[in-house]
């Protein structure tokens, strides 16, 4: 009786022998007879041969992969082979994979965030499609046209069965102002998507009526990306109508020589995550400015905003927190900590307020950084001794209706 050799020997010895003529006998397993063109040929009605299984994590680990490698990918749920060579390998899906959609409609895209020269790009695109077949789609980069510098990335997903959507991620730096175009294709469609890069931040004040907004409260640190929360963002902490030329307990005077009257105080600068500036402010003024030291009409000589930009107004602010005009995402952990710097709204695509918390009217302490922030507005309350203001918190954005004139809170100017 002839025996049999096991399954595994056989493929170990077509994968590890350096002849094969040994073999050419033995070309059949489960029958008695195989094709005579197969080198190996596997025959049952109730089992199948498995390859190896991994994710693309994995598999691009691989190191030299051979041309025309074969594996089963787990993430993307295909049969892959290397269609590449072993230096630059190209994994394709042969069975299984490359799912289809009926439409890509980059029309009705929406993105996180506007593009804003200058700036490091962290937006997210979201564009629909229909007719999704349920099978998995490749990742995919694609670099922009018009603006460039810019790349749209597509992580590997599967396509829902219809209606759905997919992600790409805009990274990069836009250096010029324009339109950023991508030329994208996915799911057997293709679609062009065009993203508008700006030259300033700004968000509707009214309807049809959008305003340019300097892109940092007044006294951050203007070269940090305005999007990405951060102590670099905090700014100055200013009392409603006073324009301070010096402030107290920052990072350039630590030794806190600065002249009085200090009508404000610096958030950390030039330190670390770590400093919270928590502190009272020596010096901190206690005489309440009068009603005319801001205005809604004019520019006083008070205002601290730089040339071309003042206070916003009462109504303008009153514009930013309508969620009719400007959508509101909130970020960040809500929680009042002196080194909370991660909160903040995201005030449609092309405005960020941090969450700053204010400086306590009776000597400047920090109270609720990461918690809540409020905004100065021009506009006092007249023949008082308070002012309003724009108030942020994890309920909401909204204009409170006063706030006595000698607490700190944030500043961020409006164009003229």
């Amino acid at each position: 009786m002839k025996k049999k050799i096991p399954i595994w020997l056989t493929v170990a010895l077509l994968l590890f022998s350096g002849s094969t003529k040994q073999l050419e006998a033995q070309n059949v397993m489960g029958g008695a007879t195989g094709d005579p063109s197969a080198l190996l040929d596997l025959q049952s009605v109730s089992k199948g041969l498995l390859i190896p299984r991994m994710t693309s994590i994995q598999r691009s680990a691989i190191v030299n992969p051979a041309a025309g490698l074969l594996i089963y990918n787990t993430t993307q749920q295909c049969v892959e082979i290397n269609a590449g060579s072993r230096s630059s390998p190209d994994w394709a899906c042969l069975l299984g994979g490359e799912g289809t959609c009926q439409t890509l409609d980059c029309a009705a895209a929406t993105w996180s965030d506007s593009l804003i020269t200058g700036f490091a790009v962290g937006t997210t695109v979201t564009i629909p499609y229909t007719g999704g077949d349920g099978k998995p789609f490749k990742g995919q980069v694609f670099s922009s046209t018009g603006v460039t510098g810019l790349a749209a990335n597509l992580m590997p997903g599967i396509f829902a069965g219809g209606s759905g959507s997919i992600t790409y991620n805009i990274v990069g730096r836009p250096t010029t102002a324009g339109t950023a175009s991508f030329a994208l294709g996915v799911g057997g469609q293709a679609c062009n998507l065009d993203i508008p890069v700006i030259n300033a931040c700004g968000a509707y004040i009214a309807t049809g009526v959008w305003k340019e907004f300097q892109c940092h409260n007044l006294g951050a640190n203007i070269t940090a990306d305005p999007f990405l929360p951060g102590w670099e963002l905090i700014g100055n902490y200013y009392q409603w109508g006073r324009n301070p030329t010096c402030f107290g307990r920052d990072g350039s005077d630590s030794a806190n020589t600065c002249s009085s009257p200090v009508q404000g105080a610096m958030a950390p600068w030039g330190n670390t995550t770590s400093n919270d500036n928590a502190g009272s402010i020596t010096g901190w003024d206690t005489a309440t400015a009068p009603d005319n030291a801001w205005q809604d009409a004019v520019k006083t000589a008070n205002d601290p905003c730089p040339g071309g930009f003042r206070i916003p107004t009462l109504v303008q602010w009153e514009g930013v927190a309508n969620r009719t005009l400007n959508s509101h995402r909130f970020v960040g952990a809500w929680n009042g900590s002196s080194t909370n710097y991660s909160s903040g709204v995201k005030i449609g695509g092309a405005l960020f307020l941090p969450a700053a918390g204010i400086r306590n009217s009776s000597g400047g302490w920090l109270f609720s950084r990461g918690q809540n922030g409020n905004y100065w507005t021009s506009t006092a309350v007249s023949g008082s001794t308070r002012a309003h203001y724009l108030r942020l918190g994890n309920g909401g954005v909204f204009i409170a209706s006063e706030d006595t004139r000698l607490t700190g809170s944030s500043l961020r100017c409006i164009a003229e």
